[in-house]
């Protein structure tokens, strides 16, 4: 997941923007927080989040010269800004930084979730440039998704991979469905059969080790999975060569 931290003097508002916000739904977590703006200059360049969210009117700093000051640490976050003030010179003073974008409070929920959208997408773009490989703008979900490309001929089940990457039962299963439209049982059978039929076009192999190398044990069931999957057998698949 992408992480931010947030920044608003007000506690409540604070503690209602972690709560209230669909973080990671949308592929984010907080990695932290704080109501003074000083304290978050010594902590942000820390944790170096890939997003910073924070308010305009603070005291003793407001947010466009914690931005800029950020920046001159070297802080190369996204900014978004939330506050209840649209002046233009505020507005402008955040976008002369490169701001990513300026939301006025109270929170919207339709424009919190535009804006964490295009933030992703855009996350995601710049890991996708420098090289790491993009399945879906989840990062951490790619790792998982990873794990089982790489693993599929052995024994999975969601509490193993809930336990491995720190995603609950329910939420693994609604990515599966968010970005491959199939639960993770039927991702699982795809990559198995795909890889099944490559392997059953080099006769050397005998069938039941395509079956072992898939990840089935019994060749039965192996059978019955693969003709439902393709609509013949694996004999006839090899005999055919299609």
């Amino acid at each position: 997941m992408y992480r931010v931290f947030l920044v608003d003097d007000d506690e409540f508002i604070l503690e209602e923007l972690i709560d209230m916000i669909p973080w990671a739904e949308n592929g984010f977590e907080v990695a932290g927080s704080s109501t003074d703006p000083r304290e978050a200059l010594e902590r942000i360049p820390e944790l170096a989040p890939d997003a910073v969210f924070c308010d305009l009117k603070m005291p003793g700093m407001d947010g466009n010269e914690l931005i800029r000051m950020l920046k001159a640490r070297g802080v190369n976050s996204e900014y978004v800004m939330i506050s209840a003030y649209d002046s233009y010179e505020n507005v402008r003073s955040f976008f002369q930084q490169s701001g990513y974008d300026y939301i006025l409070k109270p929170v919207n929920n339709e424009d919190i979730q535009i804006v964490l959208e295009g933030l992703n997408k855009k996350l995601s773009e710049g890991r996708e440039s420098h090289g790491e490989e993009l399945l879906t703008e989840n990062p951490d979900f790619n790792k998982l998704v990873l794990y089982v490309k790489e693993h599929y001929a052995e024994k999975i089940t969601l509490g193993q991979l809930a336990g491995s990457f720190g995603f609950s039962r329910n939420y693994i299963c609604v990515l599966f469905q968010k970005y491959f439209n199939k639960s993770l049982n039927r991702y699982l059978t795809d990559l198995r059969m795909a890889h099944a039929k490559e392997l059953l076009l080099d006769h050397s192999i005998l069938i039941k080790e395509v079956a072992w190398r898939c990840g089935y044990a019994d060749y039965y069931h192996f059978f019955k999975v693969f003709k439902e999957h393709y609509g013949v057998s694996p004999k006839e698949l090899r005999e055919t060569g299609q």
